[in-house]
């Protein structure tokens, strides 16, 4: 299962496209229990998403299952990685997790001697893996040109933001993982481009085609976007956003029917979208960005 569950509506009230707002821990449970069953068993989650490390280890105890989580060391603070990791373990009630990631670029960037706590975090096997989340391809490109100790790269990836494509090939060559977010672009692919804030106007026509798209080949928007991403052969993770019980059940239909969907990609590359204040969700005004 190519699927990683996003958990930042875990603690959160995220996304444009959630009107119901953080998922109540009971509904939390169930989704973790509805996700083993689907072999879907790689969260993503992280110290700035809210308590969402607390539900999830609370969640852990509760349903006496096994995942392997990704968390990232938070931008605001004045701990050092080694520090910060001991209390995500604590509240994830784990003593060892799967990735540990740099949330933000800028934090590397202000403090390179953190690298060092990064890998004796690894070392120590406190985690299996190191690496960032991302926002920029020159991110990436310093972490290749640098050979900067990493094992993952988090990134945004979906039909209008293709910015980082380029680099697949030289990331996949360097042994590092490539996890997408941002497939659905928390939900701007899903709403009807006749009622869209006139924020994204540039991409209204973009947004009629993608469902005029879906349409066309009796699938829905969701799995077209899913489909873009499965698609490519270095993509490792899909890093899923839900906000219900019922969302991951779609999302779970969705991708099981994604082996049957014959889109050529270069029907979707001609949607690729340069301005960030469309593809970067942090210039949105009024939400909250992974």
């Amino acid at each position: 299962m190519k699927l990683c569950l996003g958990t930042a509506q875990f603690g959160l009230d995220y996304g444009i496209n959630n009107f119901s707002g953080k998922i109540p821990k009971e509904e939390v449970y169930k989704i973790l229990d509805l996700a083993y069953e689907n072999k879907i068993v790689m969260l993503d989650t992280a110290t700035a998403y809210g308590d969402s490390e607390a539900v999830l280890g609370e969640g852990f105890t509760k349903i006496g299952k096994n995942f392997q989580v990704i968390t990232k060391y938070p931008t605001n603070t004045k701990l050092r990685p080694l520090q910060c990791i001991d209390a995500s373990l604590e509240l994830l009630r784990e003593n060892k997790i799967y990735g540990y990631l740099y949330h933000s670029y800028s934090t590397f960037k202000d403090h390179p001697d953190y690298i060092e706590d990064f890998i004796k975090i690894r070392e120590y096997e406190k985690v299996e893996k190191i690496g960032f989340s991302l926002y920029n391809p020159s991110e990436a490109e310093y972490i290749l040109e640098n050979n900067v100790p990493c094992d993952i790269v988090q990134i945004p990836y979906n039909i209008f933001d293709q910015r980082f494509a380029y680099l697949f090939s030289d990331l996949n060559k360097r042994g590092i993982d490539i996890y997408v977010r941002s497939v659905f672009l928390q939900g701007l692919f899903f709403i009807d481009p006749d009622k869209i804030d006139n924020r994204f106007n540039s991409v209204r026509n973009y947004l009629r085609e993608i469902h005029q798209l879906a349409k066309n080949y009796s699938i829905t928007v969701a799995a077209l976007c899913l489909s873009f991403v499965y698609t490519n052969k270095y993509v490792s993770y899909i890093v899923i956003g839900i906000d219900s019980l019922d969302n991951l059940k779609e999302n779970i239909s969705n991708y099981t029917s994604l082996e049957d969907i014959t889109i050529p990609n270069n029907f979707i590359n001609k949607f690729a979208v340069n301005d960030e204040n469309i593809i970067l969700p942090y210039n949105w005004s009024n939400k909250n960005h992974a």
